[in-house]
């Protein structure tokens, strides 16, 4: 009925679709007529094409290229309607440029119309479904791993599982991968090109001449690589305009000390006078026999006398002492490293 037409799409709306699409059917060719003037063109130019090859290979026939020219159209012409083949059949098969359709011309609306929605229709009932797992297979290869719970879920959305990640690195927080091993071998530097890289540079630190110094007693050539290495032995570095030269002892001795001598200029004091005594007979009195006299000293009298005294003098000595003495050890405060150079 019509008040069931007026509830379904709308009228007017429908018509107006149905008229463009006409309108757009007019403006395009007729498909057949399209198809069988292309068949036409085709069969001639193949036609045409094996004529020629024909023609080509003996030589020209002038007179037979003329009659196959004047069976062409002129370069500039034009065709009239008249002259297209079953034009006015094919007019006739068209619908007309301005018309219309009426709904009980549309094939089948009326079952078109019945499947659809009514215009203004509402739906009265929702129901929300819980989902209460989701299962998934995640499938490993050998090696030790990390666990983590699977990362980047829908809100809402949990695992009681834990899920084995092999070589993580670093864990954004403890249910995401920031990245894994396989990130960081991706990025990787070549290892070869590396290990170019690191000895050219230990190569232009330690040139053949310079030394090198440690408190660890592995060998230079073992921890840089490369080079032939001379070690220093029981050898203060001494900075001068030679090299390699050698000099010096632990302990100073007489041998060690500079040329030198002790002189001595010495002088006895004047200890030497003294005289000597004896006796003295000067006074002794004679006496004559045969006068004698009280007084006469008829014994001998004498009386010690001292000589005059000399022997005042002095001694000089002089000359070098004789070098004495021990040696001694000198060597001041030390911390021993192990050092080399390099000679090669």
């Amino acid at each position: 009925t019509k008040e069931d037409v007026e509830k379904k799409a709308d009228k007017e709306y429908v018509d107006d679709e149905l008229a463009y699409l006409a309108s757009g059917l007019v403006k395009k060719a007729d498909k057949e007529y399209v198809d069988e003037k292309d068949n036409e063109i085709i069969k001639r130019v193949e036609w045409y094409h094996e004529r020629t090859s024909k023609i080509l290979e003996g030589k020209a026939n002038t007179g037979w290229v003329s009659g196959c020219l004047d069976l062409k159209a002129d370069k500039n012409h034009t065709h009239t309607i008249a002259n297209i083949t079953n034009l006015q059949e094919k007019l006739d098969g068209k619908a007309d440029k301005n018309h219309t359709h009426t709904i009980a011309n549309i094939t089948n609306l009326q079952e078109t119309l019945n499947s659809k929605s009514d215009v203004g229709h509402t739906h009265n009932f929702f129901s929300t479904v819980g989902i209460e797992s989701i299962l998934g297979t995640i499938e490993k290869t050998g090696g030790g791993g990390l666990y983590f719970k699977p990362p980047n879920f829908p809100e809402g959305l949990t695992s009681d599982k834990d899920i084995k990640c092999r070589n993580v690195y670093v864990m954004e927080d403890e249910n995401k991968v920031k990245f894994t091993a396989q990130d960081l071998y991706d990025k990787k530097a070549d290892k070869t090109e590396l290990q170019t890289l690191k000895t050219e540079i230990l190569q232009t630190l330690y040139p053949i001449g310079s030394i090198y110094t440690s408190m660890n007693s592995t060998r230079p050539e073992v921890v840089l690589g490369f080079g032939t290495w001379t070690q220093i032995v029981d050898r203060f570095l001494y900075c001068a305009n030679s090299s390699k030269e050698t000099g010096g002892s632990k302990t100073i001795s007489g041998e060690n000390l500079p040329a030198h001598s002790h002189y001595i200029d010495l002088t006895t004091s004047e200890a030497g006078w003294h005289k000597h005594r004896f006796w003295d007979w000067s006074a002794m009195k004679k006496g004559k026999g045969y006068d004698v006299k009280d007084d006469v000293q008829f014994a001998i009298n004498c009386f010690w006398g001292s000589t005059q005294g000399e022997g005042n003098h002095t001694h000089r000595v002089s000359g070098y002492t004789q070098t004495t003495g021990q040696s001694k050890d000198y060597m001041p405060p030390y911390m021993t490293v192990y050092a080399w150079y390099r000679n090669a």
